[in-house]
């Protein structure tokens, strides 16, 4: 139950994420800088957490786990946001499931199962779906970049594991966010770090640098380790109604018919895929 408890609450907080993210975009911010702002917040914050941890070794990991946990799954998804609302970007959250089924199967840690499978297939017509209005348009890019930090998350959910020989949940965790950084900074000087100066930008980057950021992670790290990589990813389906509802009374955007039925079509698939 304490894994559960750990893992909505980093659900409820990334829904607020999209919709503080959209609202970033919308204001003119540049999506490297924020990603880079963000962690810059976040990473002290975990060490000040952990109690300021020792490093013990497993600097590839930890150079992986920074790389796709944060880097690349920040990066593609606020870039996502420029072009999509946070509903329609929360929508491929649901593949985070079958997409970390699949991972496990190709790297030994789960067996094929032919349901799951089916599962899995279904998963991937519903992510066609969602992005079939988009593709040929301006706005193919932003559901593309939206899958991209999935598969992302998936990757990083079934890697962080290996680092908890090592470290507990939330030093792994404070690790992760300094490699990550570390990944992120060659790019400063192509940034454009004005951007966030705005008195609307800065109050929604140190929201989203505490809440989603440093909470949420450490808060997802104890559930994954209290409760595996693929039932905590079974929670990632219920980011998108979350998000959507919260979109709603606050940006006023929601989904729209098609994009629920696709949404659907993957649920069952998700079910499937994580039915035993």
């Amino acid at each position: 139950m304490l894994g559960l408890v750990y893992g909505l609450f980093s659900i409820v907080a990334w829904s607020s994420n999209y919709l503080a993210g959209r609202q970033l975009g919308l204001l003119g911010a540049d999506p490297i800088a924020v990603s880079l702002a963000r962690f810059a917040i976040a990473t002290p914050i975990l060490f000040l957490f952990a109690g300021g941890v020792k490093y013990r070794g497993g600097l590839p990991d930890l150079l992986v786990a920074g790389l796709l946990g944060v880097a690349v799954f920040n990066l593609s998804l606020y870039a996502s946001l420029l072009y999509i609302t946070a509903p329609t970007a929360s929508l491929f959250v649901v593949l985070s499931a079958p997409m970390t089924y699949a991972v496990a199967v190709l790297i030994g840690r789960d067996a094929p199962n032919a349901t799951r499978m089916v599962g899995l297939a279904l998963s991937v017509l519903g992510a066609y779906m969602m992005l079939g209005p988009y593709l040929g348009g301006k706005d193919t890019l932003g559901p593309i970049l939206a899958l991209v930090s999935t598969a992302s998350w998936s990757l990083y959910t079934v890697h962080v594991t290996k680092l908890y020989a090592r470290y507990d949940p939330l030093s792994a965790m404070a690790w992760t966010a300094l490699m990550g950084t570390l990944a992120m900074a060659p790019a400063l000087p192509v940034m454009d770090m004005g951007s966030l100066a705005n008195a609307d930008a800065i109050p929604l980057l140190l929201y989203i640098a505490v809440v989603p950021g440093a909470a949420a992670f450490a808060a997802w790290n104890y559930a994954v380790s209290h409760i595996g990589p693929s039932k905590a990813a079974a929670l990632l389906p219920l980011m998108p109604p979350t998000t959507a509802a919260m979109s709603y009374l606050v940006l006023g955007e929601g989904l729209t018919g098609g994009d629920l039925v696709a949404a659907s079509v993957t649920l069952v698939g998700v079910y499937l895929t994580l039915r035993r």
